[in-house]
């Protein structure tokens, strides 16, 4: 077992080209409903598997979101269906999962995850891994999962990294920084972004895809959102929610909404934003937070997980205004005491 560490190194990069040179068969996957860092690293991977003659397919539980759909040009995700392919799990040689660490976060996938007998790996930057496999390559000081397979690749042989492998690395990096404004944006990471760009990945492009392609639908929810923004805590926490009649009535899709717990935190005074989403089955809810304020611990509580400043959680079998109420109560476990 390899042990989670807290900064890249040698070891993990000799780790992974172990695992790519001894071994044929690999699977990659990443957690339900993806993001771009999610998605962005498994294409990476997969492109570079396939440069180095190895059989490599991507398989998800969740569907690809529409503005990330850009990324897949060639159709390399296929979405999981246990008839067709769960064999390819269960016979490979080697099973990544990228930007997650916890097996249930694999939804239809885990039980055949588990089942196999092929090396399991994770590829991850967040706290608090769950022991399910046999090489846990993580970086904790990362800002994106996305940079840790530059790494890897860039330590395996630099020169095979081209421009598409550029554009999933680009656009996983993007996301998972906030368009390069969150903490842990380094020079390092900055000098890794100009190596691509060197390699061709036009940064408007990216962002035009990722950002600007939105609906009517989603831009009119947002305008509801924002105008439904309420403070708690003293003007400390601000808070919204959507429901399923919104969504239904606006024509948008879960997914589309991933970027509007941003929206709501650039108000003065406000140091913790959580987001709500009801969905037939439970609640979505996602926690943003500035400085030392660790919103991962309140994930936590409600099962979910993530960064210190950026973390989530799906609760099932619940009402919403049931968990807003009661997550409005344990926010303040979180804050730091007002001045006095």
């Amino acid at each position: 077992m390899s042990h989670p560490t807290g900064s890249f190194g040698q070891e993990l990069v000799d780790i992974f080209r172990q695992l790519v040179d001894g071994n044929k068969k690999f699977v990659l996957t990443t957690h339900v409903n993806p993001d771009g860092d999610g998605l962005g690293s498994e294409l990476a991977l997969n492109r570079f598997l396939k440069k180095v003659g190895k059989e490599s397919v991507i398989l998800n539980h969740s569907e690809t979101p529409s503005s990330h759909v850009f990324l897949d040009y060639d159709n390399e995700i296929k979405k999981f269906d246990q008839e067709k392919d769960a064999k390819l799990i269960l016979d490979a040689d080697v099973l990544i999962v990228l930007d997650m660490n916890n097996s249930a976060r694999l939804r239809s996938l885990e039980k055949y995850f588990l089942k196999s007998k092929a090396k399991k790996v994770v590829i991850d930057h967040h706290l608090d891994a769950q022991d399910f496999v046999d090489y846990m390559l993580i970086d904790l000081d990362s800002p994106a999962t996305a940079e840790i397979v530059y790494r890897f690749l860039a330590g395996y042989d630099p020169s095979l990294i081209d421009k598409g492998i550029a554009e999933a690395i680009y656009a996983g990096i993007m996301t998972d920084t906030g368009s390069f404004r969150f903490p842990r944006t380094d020079a390092d990471l900055h000098r890794i972004t100009a190596h691509l760009l060197e390699l061709g990945v036009d940064p408007n492009y990216v962002y035009n895809n990722l950002f600007e392609q939105n609906s009517l639908g989603r831009t009119r929810l947002l305008g509801e959102v924002l105008a439904s923004v309420q403070l708690a805590c003293g003007g400390r926490v601000s808070y919204f929610s959507i429901t399923l009649e919104q969504l239904k009535r606006n024509r948008v899709m879960p997914d589309e909404t991933d970027s509007f717990v941003n929206q709501a935190g650039a108000i003065a005074g406000v140091v913790v934003t959580i987001f709500f989403m009801e969905l037939p089955d439970g609640v979505k809810i996602s926690f943003r937070s500035k400085g030392e304020i660790p919103v991962n611990e309140l994930a936590k509580l409600y099962g979910g997980g993530g960064h210190k400043n950026a973390a989530g959680a799906r609760v099932f079998k619940v009402q919403l205004n049931e968990m807003v109420q009661k997550v409005l109560k344990d926010v303040e476990k979180i804050l730091p005491r007002p001045e006095a």
